[in-house]
């Protein structure tokens, strides 16, 4: 329930519950120019690609909208006024189907265009908007995973048991509740509420679902065997512990000291090259700092051995600093194997006993 406070009369009043047919609200004219123009009504942070979209091939079927979220994720947004019906999950399941095929290129084409029809303004580098809004670092394409929210003042039974089966499946489907209320005076009120998952086991949920589905994107997977490939031929130089590879953009080589590791990490957005690192990762900047004042000064030792140049880099994030040599690669090639194998042991070789040496 919703109240309003009436300072004058220094009363409180509830607010009569209303649906948005009986108040003329519209779903495509209203409801969908709301969430279009504050995405926050859906309860995070979106960027809108598009609107009524109907460009899918060999069907001439309208998606609602479809967003991209802070992870990188597409995600269709599929409203039903009143209402939500019996099939609003299927109709959206089938969107989501035709936009699993979509690309970077393609979603910059689509934003690009939307944002011209609608007179937002020049947007002559989609690209950057868009991947300047992703936070995610380790994002480099779409998955073919999209997405699912579902918006309505009601949901059928039907729905929200396909959804909450659907989810068992890691398939992210949500369901936000929109209920308008009568303000008086002619004005609407209506308030947002995330129906699933339940907002106060959302975290809980989402985590236990991500541990249960064990799919991972194509793109993970390169990561996990070209990390395999990496271990394996570096253990030939170097034998130490090598942990299996994480479905990630980068890997990690413990030093035998806190806070301190070696790294294989590639970087960019498409990933444009690849760097063998060693990392200072202490709370403390000036420890972190201090430190790398020891191994710095092996650095003219250490470029000779690598025939590279070392990049150092004292102020990198908040606390940390790092140093490190870079390929500008950003494919799994043979030749990138090699070479990121051949600096790694000779980055280890030369630095551990430094790193032994302290305390």
């Amino acid at each position: 329930m919703i109240y309003r406070f009436d300072r004058e009369k220094n009363r409180v009043i509830p607010c009569q519950e209303a649906d948005f047919k009986s108040k003329n609200i519209l779903e495509r004219q209203h409801i969908e120019k709301w969430i279009e123009n504050y995405p926050d009504i859906l309860g995070e942070e979106l960027l809108v690609i598009t609107t009524e979209y109907d460009k899918f091939d060999k069907t001439n079927e309208r998606l609602d909208i479809l967003a991209i979220d802070k992870e990188g994720n597409l995600v269709i947004v599929e409203l039903k006024r009143d209402d939500s019906g019996k099939r609003a999950d299927l109709q959206a399941i089938k969107y989501a189907a035709y936009c699993s095929t979509l690309r970077l290129d393609d979603v910059c084409e689509l934003y690009k265009n939307h944002s011209n029809k609608r007179g937002y303004g020049s947007t002559d580098e989609p690209r950057q908007k868009i991947l300047g809004f992703i936070e995610n670092e380790e994002f480099e394409e779409f998955s073919d995973r999209p997405r699912i929210i579902l918006v309505a003042r009601q949901f059928r039974p039907e729905v929200t048991a396909s959804v909450m089966w659907l989810r068992k499946f890691g398939l992210d489907v949500s369901c936000v509740r929109l209920s308008p209320y009568e303000m008086g005076s002619g004005e609407i009120a209506f308030e947002s509420n995330i129906l699933i998952p339940l907002p106060d086991a959302g975290d809980f949920i989402v985590k236990t679902e991500r541990k249960e589905s064990r799919s991972i994107t194509v793109s993970q997977e390169e990561y996990i065997r070209f990390y395999q490939s990496l271990t394996s031929r570096l253990k030939l130089k170097v034998d130490r512990d090598y942990s299996s590879p994480q479905p990630k953009s980068y890997y990690q080589i413990p030093t035998g000291k806190s806070g301190i590791h070696y790294e294989w990490a590639f970087h960019g957005r498409p990933r444009s090259s690849f760097g063998v690192e060693l990392h200072f990762e202490r709370g403390n900047r000036d420890s972190n700092l201090e430190l790398l004042s020891r191994v710095e000064k092996h650095i003219s030792q250490l470029e000779a051995d690598l025939q590279e140049t070392v990049t150092v880099q004292k102020n990198w994030g908040r606390n940390w600093s790092r140093l490190y040599v870079e390929k500008h690669e950003g494919q799994f090639t043979d030749e990138l194997k090699e070479w990121a194998v051949q600096k790694m042991a000779i980055l280890i070789k030369r630095v551990q006993p430094v790193l032994d040496a302290i305390e």
